[in-house]
């Protein structure tokens, strides 16, 4: 009876998930309709422009529980806005459909700063995921960006390999970006589509970041903008998030690595009769 009842389950959250996809493909679509591929104002300058970086952090060994946090830089790398906040997921993740779990919570951050300090709402948004370099063409920067009606850009760490694109070798990709600067095109086999590039943005490192429209902004000017705010190689508006938003963990969520066991240490005193006793403290 019990695996009856366990075969049923499996097909009825089978049955949600394909509901979901099929729900949030047709959101996508509407997304996907009002990306704007260009810039949207004058670039030449990137003198006094704010860009903000969105981040999320998961506790480890936890899908649910996270930390998101929302930074603003100015092209010095002062951070002049900051904040973070504990949120518990509530959509399962299904890959292809990332902004559906975390959209809110991110978006929220930059509606309270806009209300709260609109002086310092960001020229662009800078997101830890893809824009069009996405299998729907809508990743979690276009929705961002879309929704905020800021131009946003996505930047990732990791290559989302997409039939499409052909095979990607990936010590063929490093090969090609002798440099910090270096670009390398990532366009589809099918119709010669450029979906967003493998750009190096450090000396030191070879490994890029993988760039791509979120919405109101070109793939040219985007890349301008992540270089001129790399020292490293994950530009700092989301590295900053980043490195807040597992701070954060650190302190309020720590893992039991994190956690510094109580040692004891023996002190050895005299009495006045000269024998030595053991007193035990904590440190």
């Amino acid at each position: 009876m019990s695996c009856e009842l366990d075969k049923d389950k499996t097909v009825n959250n089978s049955e949600n998930e394909e509901n979901l996809k099929l729900k949030w493909t047709q959101e996508q679509n509407i997304i996907k309709s009002k990306i704007v591929l260009s810039d949207t104002r004058d670039w030449s300058s990137l003198d006094d422009i704010l860009v903000g970086g969105l981040d999320i952090s998961f506790i480890v060994g936890d899908d649910v529980n996270a930390c998101a946090c929302y930074v603003v830089m100015d092209q010095h790398f002062n951070t002049c806005y900051q904040k973070v906040r504990m949120v518990k997921m509530d959509s399962p993740y299904i890959p292809g459909f990332l902004a559906f779990r975390e959209f809110g919570f991110l978006a929220q951050l930059v509606e309270e700063q806009k209300k709260t300090e609109p002086n310092l709402t960001p020229t662009i948004l800078m997101i830890d995921g893809n824009g069009i370099l996405h299998p729907n063409r809508a990743g979690i920067a276009s929705h961002i960006g879309v929704e905020l009606e800021i131009p946003t850009i996505g930047v990732a760490k990791n290559l989302h390999m997409l039939p499409e694109l052909g095979d990607v070798d990936k010590k063929k990709l490093t090969e090609n970006l002798p440099e910090k600067g270096s670009v390398f095109n990532l366009t589809t086999v099918t119709d010669g589509t450029i979906l967003g590039c493998a750009l190096r943005t450090s000396e030191s490192g070879v490994n890029p970041v993988f760039v791509s429209i979120g919405t109101g902004i070109s793939l040219e000017t985007a890349v301008k903008i992540v270089l001129a705010f790399s020292q490293y190689r994950i530009p700092e508006p989301t590295r900053q998030a980043d490195i807040i938003s597992r701070e954060y963990l650190r302190v309020h969520h720590p893992t039991q690595r994190q956690i510094q066991p109580v040692k004891k240490v023996k002190l050895k005193t005299k009495t006045k009769n000269s024998n030595e006793t053991s007193v035990d403290i904590q440190q």
